[in-house]
């Protein structure tokens, strides 16, 4: 029954490392774990043999048992002849010094393990699980059995068949234990790529249906202008009118195109040292004739001024696009107040209006594609690119809303010390 506890234990130390393994490099550092694949599985059946091998069994002081096996079998069929071959002559490295017959016993039982991995490795990675697994049980039954032969054929030594048959057997449900793992590992983050894959397919999809749609309805129009233009008898002022709203039309279809292209390059473009009070005085003058329209009163608090790093055009996009946004939820007028707040190491733009607001579910959804709030007159262009700027200064964009009580943004960007 001793015999028992070390085996457990030995499998216990090999199953607690695949699951530490899984948590906290696969499920958490995907792209490194892509890129250091047969790296990690090395160092991870090294750091298993060490494990192993630091609590044996050993058998009249010359051979020593453990389930060292595990880790080079499997670290040779899944990562190939040059992962077997290394992981074989550290093995040697370490069991050499310790001496004993049992060092000849290592050397022919391993070295036959390297050669069949290296061997079955292409193959291998190619089967169904179920096949993997049957596969890893025979070979681990076959290389069990072959660590006894050499002792008892060659040397003479007498073995008590119950640790042979109970050493054999734990080591086999270990190995295939750990396989299964090992593939549930594998399985589980080719999946999470696929889903990735997905969505990324579905956003830019769903991004091209928007801009499509929404590109092509300003350039119908331009076109049917302009091809009443070519009516030459037309009066001056319906010409005139004509080529105004098909400039118009295209500068709206540049818009779209630029805000599509800012999403695509979120980060700044143009950083330099800008004093956030003069950005947000500019995008105020440009938003104050549009709100004149709408009955919107705009009204402008803050006297203090704080330097952040950003561009200044694209700063001044974001808070359009917001003052924007706002003063079109406010279709019967209101009010729309900007307040600056600077605190030592930020600077907060507050934007409030008083216009229709949103639902939880509807603060939830804003900047993702293809989502807007304006009953199909928006693409949710704007907003992807406020939280696009915003997070390329390090900053963060909070909203709070009622519905019928208004909607309060609020901006935070790290300020800076000259």
């Amino acid at each position: 029954m001793d015999y028992m506890k070390d085996l457990l234990l030995n499998l216990l130390i090999l199953l607690s490392t695949m699951l530490i393994f899984q948590v906290a490099v696969t499920d958490r550092y995907r792209s490194f774990y892509d890129k250091n694949k047969l790296k990690l599985l090395f160092f991870i059946a090294i750091f298993q043999m060490i494990l192993a091998m630091v609590f044996t069994i050993q058998i009249q002081g010359q051979f020593i048992y453990d389930f060292r096996l595990i880790p080079i079998l499997l670290g040779g069929l899944y990562g190939g002849p040059r992962v077997s071959i290394f992981l074989f002559l550290f093995l040697l490295a370490i069991r050499m010094p310790i001496g004993g017959a049992g060092v000849y016993n290592t050397l022919y039982v391993f070295a036959l393990v390297t050669i069949t991995t290296s061997l079955l490795s292409s193959m291998y990675k190619r089967w169904r699980t179920k096949d993997k697994l049957l596969t890893v049980m025979l070979l681990t039954i076959l290389f069990s059995a072959a660590s006894f032969v050499f002792p008892i054929f060659f040397m003479g030594f007498d073995f008590d068949p119950y640790f042979i048959f109970m050493f054999a057997i734990t080591q086999t449900i270990g190995a295939v234990m750990i396989a299964f793992s090992s593939e549930l590992i594998i399985k589980n983050h080719l999946l999470h790529m696929a889903v990735l894959k997905s969505e990324k397919m579905e956003v830019i999809s769903q991004l091209a249906a928007s801009i499509s749609h929404e590109v092509r309805n300003p350039l119908t129009v331009t076109r049917g202008f302009l091809q009443l233009l070519k009516d030459h008898n037309i009066e001056p002022i319906k010409r005139s009118y004509y080529l105004d709203t098909a400039l118009e039309e295209l500068n709206r279809a540049e818009v779209i195109i630029s805000d599509y292209l800012t999403f695509a390059k979120p980060h700044p473009s143009d950083i330099n040292t800008i004093y956030i009070k003069d950005v947000i005085n500019k995008a105020v003058e440009l938003i104050i004739p549009y709100a004149n329209h709408y009955s919107v009163r705009v009204l402008l608090d803050g006297k203090e001024d704080a330097p952040v790093k950003g561009d200044a055009s694209k700063v001044q996009q974001c808070l359009i696009n917001i003052l924007k946004n706002g003063v079109e939820a406010m279709p019967q007028g209101g009010i729309l107040s900007i307040r600056l707040d600077i605190t030592t190491n930020f600077c907060y733009i507050h934007i409030v209006d008083s216009g229709i607001g949103m639902t939880e579910e509807e603060v939830a959804r804003l900047g993702e594609p293809y989502f807007s709030t304006k009953e199909g007159k928006g693409t949710g262009l704007g907003m992807m690119v406020v939280f696009r700027i915003i997070e390329g200064m390090n900053g963060k964009v909070e909203i709070k809303s009622k519905v019928g009580k208004g909607t309060h943004f609020i901006i935070s960007i790290p300020t800076i010390k000259i």
